[in-house]
């Protein structure tokens, strides 16, 4: 297995987007549960990322009942001062990539949501909280 550090998850993440956001499944969990894995076990300076940060940025997601462009580029502000604690920093950086490469695209903004979603889940699997 792997060494799970930044350079495996995150990257391997940012290149496997293409084909999450284009319905793959079996790469969407895969990727999921190691990004999931990776950010409940990675460790700040001086704390981990908690369940309720992963969630607020996930809230608003899950919010958005249709695709609206408007919105989906309001995200990337909110993460980037949610990503001012640095436990958050490697999330942000492969859901700015994700946003991007949604583009007007509602399938595959539907996809975004799903393998946010997963990530979510798998946080919450392995985290402490």
């Amino acid at each position: 297995m792997r060494k799970m550090d930044k350079e495996n998850v995150v990257e391997d993440v940012k290149k496997d987007l293409p084909e999450i956001l284009k319905g793959n499944s079996k790469k969407l969990v895969e990727d999921a549960e190691r990004l999931g894995r990776y950010l409940a076990q990675r460790r700040g300076k001086t704390k981990e990322m908690t369940t309720s940060q992963i969630r607020n940025i996930f809230s608003e997601v899950k919010g958005m009942r249709e695709f609206n462009k408007y919105e989906m580029d309001l995200l990337l502000p909110k993460l980037a001062y949610t990503a001012r604690h640095e436990e958050v920093q490697d999330l942000q950086e492969v859901l700015d990539e994700a946003i991007r490469k949604v583009e007007n695209d509602e399938e595959k903004f539907e996809r975004f949501r799903d393998f946010f979603e997963a990530v979510v889940a798998y946080h919450r699997r392995y985290g402490k909280e």
